[in-house]
C-alpha cells in the first residue's frame, strides 16, 4: 500500500512539473530555468543531508556513479524532452513519453533479469493504449520528426539512467544521491545555457519564484526522491509503470486549475490506464 501512495504521488507531482514550467517559461528561458531549479535543489538536499550526519561521497568511485545518473536522468532527458516539446503537441509529447515504461520492461527482461509475464505485457500495452486513446485528438499534424526522434532520445537516456541505478545497486543515502544527481544537471545545463541563452531577459517575477519554489521541493526534491525509493524497493518495470498515469494526471490538473475540457473518451482512457498499472503491479 505505501509503494502504491508513493508512486501515485510522485506521478501527481511529476504531472503537475508541467504547470508550473509553464508559469516559469514566461520569464526565463528554458535552460537556465531548469538549471538554476537543479542547482538550488542540489545544494539544499546535500546541505540537508549533511546536516542530518550523511555522509558526501568524497572520491572520484563515488561522484562517478551519481554524475552519471544526473545527466542520463535529468539533464540529458529533461535538457531534449524541453528542446523537442517545443516542436511537438502536448498529445504527441505524452503518447512518446509513455513509450518508456514499455522500453524499460524489455531492457530490465534482459539486463536486470526481471520476470516479463504475460499479464504485465498485457498491462503495459492496455495503459499505453490508454494513453494513446486520450491524447490522439490533441496530436497535431505539425510535428516535426526530428522532434520525434529528439523526444525519443530523451526517453532513451531516462531508461538507461534506470537501468545504471538498478545495475549498480548505488547504496548511498537516497537524500544524497537525489541530491548529487541534481547537482551535477544543473552544473552541466547551467555552461549551455551561459553560451546560448540571454540569460539578461530572465525576471524574477513573484510568478516565476512561486513557479521555481514548487518545482525545486515539490518534484526535484520529493518528487525525484520518490523516485529513487521506488526504484530501490521494487521492479524497474514495476516503477515506471506509473508514468502512464503522468498524461493523464496532466489532463485532471489542466481541467481543475487552467480550466481546459475533459472529454467522454478521456475517462474511458483514464480506467484502461489505471486497470493496465494494476495488472503490473499485480504481475
Amino acid at each position: 500500500m505505501r509503494y502504491t501512495l508513493l508512486a501515485v504521488l510522485f506521478s501527481l507531482l511529476w504531472a503537475s512539473a508541467f504547470i508550473g514550467v509553464k508559469v516559469a517559461l514566461q520569464s526565463s528561458p528554458p535552460l537556465f530555468l531548469m538549471a538554476f531549479r537543479f542547482l538550488v535543489a542540489g545544494g539544499l538536499l546535500l546541505t540537508y543531508a549533511r546536516l542530518r550526519g550523511r555522509r558526501l561521497p568524497r572520491t572520484r568511485a563515488e561522484w562517478g556513479p551519481l554524475v552519471a545518473l544526473g545527466l542520463l536522468n535529468t539533464a540529458l532527458y529533461l535538457g531534449l524532452s524541453s528542446i523537442a516539446l517545443q516542436h511537438l503537441s502536448a498529445g504527441t509529447g505524452a503518447v512518446l513519453a509513455s513509450t518508456n515504461p514499455l522500453l524499460l520492461a524489455l531492457v530490465a527482461a534482459w539486463l536486470l533479469g526481471e520476470r516479463l509475464t504475460a499479464a504485465k505485457i498485457a498491462g503495459l500495452l492496455l495503459s499505453f493504449t490508454g494513453v494513446v486513446w486520450i491524447m490522439r485528438a490533441r496530436m497535431g499534424d505539425a510535428d516535426r520528426p526530428e522532434a520525434m526522434g529528439l523526444a525519443m532520445l530523451a526517453i532513451g537516456f531516462l531508461v538507461t539512467g534506470t537501468l545504471v541505478f538498478k545495475k549498480l545497486r548505488v547504496a548511498q543515502d537516497l537524500l544524497v544521491v537525489n541530491g548529487a544527481q541534481l547537482l551535477a544537471a544543473g552544473v552541466a545545463l547551467f555552461l549551455p545555457s551561459l553560451a546560448l541563452e540571454p540569460i539578461g531577459t530572465v525576471r524574477f517575477t513573484p510568478s516565476f519564484l512561486a513557479a521555481q519554489a514548487f518545482l525545486i521541493l515539490g518534484v526535484s526534491c520529493l518528487g525525484m526522491l520518490i523516485w529513487f525509493w521506488l526504484l530501490r524497493h521494487g521492479d524497474a518495470s514495476r516503477a515506471s509503470a506509473y508514468f502512464f498515469l503522468n498524461p493523464v494526471l496532466g489532463l485532471f490538473l489542466g481541467a481543475l486549475l487552467l480550466g481546459e475540457p475533459l472529454r467522454v473518451q478521456d475517462f474511458a482512457g483514464s480506467a484502461a490506464v489505471a486497470i493496465g498499472i494494476y495488472l503490473v503491479q499485480r504481475a
